[in-house]
């Protein structure tokens, strides 16, 4: 049987070859938390995350935090386009309520022939295999509205599906509605998965979003609960 400690280093050793064959110059990871992305000796990098380091101590039990700027996944506001060799989002996309922001703002600030990696959960293989898979039609609604219309129905689903999986409790549907209600109102302060992909249905989400943004895919790395994928930057316009 394969323990933890396997499985993490298994997936670090493979982000550590990604790493090193598509990374280079200068760039920003967003959400890094306490296990940034690894990177190759000749990059440099700074991390962002929207919550402050006192909330991110908190949530990772621990103080040993690379330290933050104040950047927003979704939108990366502040940042200049066409101005990094890099950016890493890892463990965070599938947390936003409009994914496709999240990409084609990535590829906004990126140089032509920047890099963008992307690292998402398989669902498959972690708590949300139970939930229903994420459309590619559910996705270009968040585009169009920011997630507004869909937020409810993400946090029905993970307390319908997901709290079961993770705590064996299972809510009545009646709760499932008041608390989702709840969860609207203050969506800010309950974190959760608002999607939830396959290798395959993520790939379908890229493809919908290259109308957006001009990128290529370069790779795609599956190891242990996570598909990698690599997108370069092509030459074109973004919005």
């Amino acid at each position: 049987m394969t323990s933890i400690g396997d499985e993490v280093t298994q997936i670090l050793n493979v982000r550590t070859k990604v790493g090193a064959s598509f990374l280079k110059g200068c760039g920003i990871e967003v959400g890094p938390g306490d296990r940034p992305f690894p990177l190759p000796p000749d990059a440099r990098i700074s991390y962002g995350d929207i919550r402050k380091p006192e909330a991110l101590e908190s949530y990772f039990r621990t103080t040993d935090l690379a330290p933050v700027q104040n950047i927003d996944a979704q939108t990366f506001a502040g940042i200049d386009n066409n101005s990094l060799d890099f950016v890493i989002s890892a463990h965070v996309i599938e947390h936003l309520r409009d994914p496709i922001s999240s990409i084609v703002n990535a590829i906004r600030v990126l140089k032509v022939r920047g890099i963008h990696i992307a690292v998402v959960p398989d669902m498959r293989y972690t708590f949300d295999r139970n939930r229903p898979e994420t459309t590619v039609e559910h996705v270009l609604t968040d585009y169009a509205d920011g997630g507004v219309s869909t937020c409810r129905k993400a946090y029905e689903e993970h307390l319908r599906y997901v709290h079961p999986y993770l705590t064996g409790e299972t809510y009545s549907e009646h709760d499932i509605q008041r608390y989702a209600d709840e969860n609207v109102k203050h969506w800010r302060a309950f974190d959760c998965h608002f999607h939830a992909w396959s290798q395959a249905g993520f790939a379908g989400l890229l493809e919908a979003t290259k109308q957006f943004a001009p990128f290529t895919v370069e790779a795609t790395v599956f190891v242990v609960n996570e598909n990698i994928f690599v997108l370069r930057k092509s030459a074109g316009v973004c919005p």
